[in-house]
């Protein structure tokens, strides 16, 4: 199973709404939020397409960062509770509570008072409480999951959960300008855990880490004129030399232009070739994904996304593939639903 960890800002929000009926039909991928805005209107309304689609998500009702950081621990309780009991229903959205040095009493007892018959999550974070402690006050309390968050679980931690499914959410290195101007791939879950046929057989391991997006909420993502879009794929070993099965990063370049060309729309557009070329590449699989066919459009129809919205389809595109790799449903025998024309080989296209 993959836990993508999630910050609830708007790009994310309104990826895992369009994607709620893909991730929740094929039943691999189950998000955790952790909201850094204190406006919840569009948050909401994807976790109600989730509860529709029956997603789960683990959504933390006591959020810490950006927003909610002048908060005190119990104001920021009732917002997570406010936004958890304004879904109509809420069988698929799991109450999540965070551990760290904020963590009051008085919260994990009115988590465990409203929230202690439902399936609910951890998260654990730098400075939690112990857990033999915290187990202690949420007593019979149904905990499903634990999320380790920037910390490694000790022994006594696993000794104080027992069976209680536990993940490390993973800080993958993404690659910055001096990497790019080395090499446009790079390796971002080398390898999936276990074998794919176990994966598809037995539900496979449990993997979690921040998608492709930066890991701190509030990291800018200055543009950079070296790469217009960044897109996960699933690398295809050749028959002779099976390997393991990895995801890989590429970053889509526009490479040098004449100076008269050099506009933004114009290098974005040269990239967007660049990913139509890769498509017919052998060792890699995009998909098709939804967001694989939005670039597509926007290369046939001339009109270009705008940075956030490109966020978005990247992001779309890695939660869809993962989930894609693990059903089965990637990689296909042809990729279909994308046009024909886009792909013929490469020099029919020119």
């Amino acid at each position: 199973m993959y836990f993508p960890y999630l910050h609830g800002k708007q790009k994310e929000v309104l990826a895992l709404r369009h994607l709620a009926q893909v991730l929740g039909a094929e039943g691999q991928v189950q998000p955790v939020m952790e909201p850094v805005r204190v406006m919840a209107t569009s948050m909401r309304h994807t976790l109600e397409a989730c509860e529709a689609h029956r997603l789960p998500v683990w959504l933390v009702v006591n959020p810490v960062r950006q927003d909610f950081d002048l908060l005190l621990p119990a104001e920021a309780f009732d917002w997570g509770r406010q936004l958890f009991t304004s879904l109509p229903t809420r069988q698929w959205i799991h109450p999540t509570l965070m551990l760290g040095p904020a963590l009051t009493p008085d919260v994990v007892r009115r988590f465990v008072q409203l929230f202690g018959a439902r399936p609910m999550g951890l998260v654990v974070g730098p400075e939690a409480p112990p857990l033999s402690e915290l187990m202690t006050m949420l007593g019979g309390a149904r905990v499903r999951q634990v999320f380790f968050k920037g910390v490694e679980p000790t022994a006594a931690d696993r000794a104080a959960l027992g069976d209680t499914a536990c993940v490390r959410v993973e800080d993958r290195r993404l690659p910055d300008s001096p990497d790019l101007r080395q090499d446009h791939r790079h390796p971002f879950l080398d390898p999936l855990p276990n074998p794919l046929p176990d994966l598809r057989r037995e539900g496979g391991a449990d993997f979690s880490d921040y998608t492709t997006l930066p890991s701190r909420p509030d990291t800018p993502e200055a543009p950079s004129r070296l790469a217009a879009f960044r897109l996960s794929y699933l690398r295809i070993a050749p028959a002779a030399a099976p390997a393991p099965a990895a995801i890989w990063l590429e970053s889509f370049l526009s490479g040098r232009l004449a100076p008269d060309e050099d506009s933004a729309d114009q290098r974005f557009r040269r990239a967007l070739r660049v990913f139509q070329a890769a498509l017919d590449r052998d060792d890699a699989c995009f998909g098709p994904t939804e967001a694989v066919r939005r670039y597509l459009a926007g290369l046939i129809d001339g009109v270009q996304p705008s940075r956030a919205l490109s966020k978005q389809w990247e992001l779309m595109h890695h939660l869809e593939l993962v989930s894609g790799v693990l059903a089965g449903r990637f990689p296909g025998t042809s990729p279909a639903g994308v046009p024909t024309s886009l792909l013929a080989p490469a020099a029919a296209r020119a």
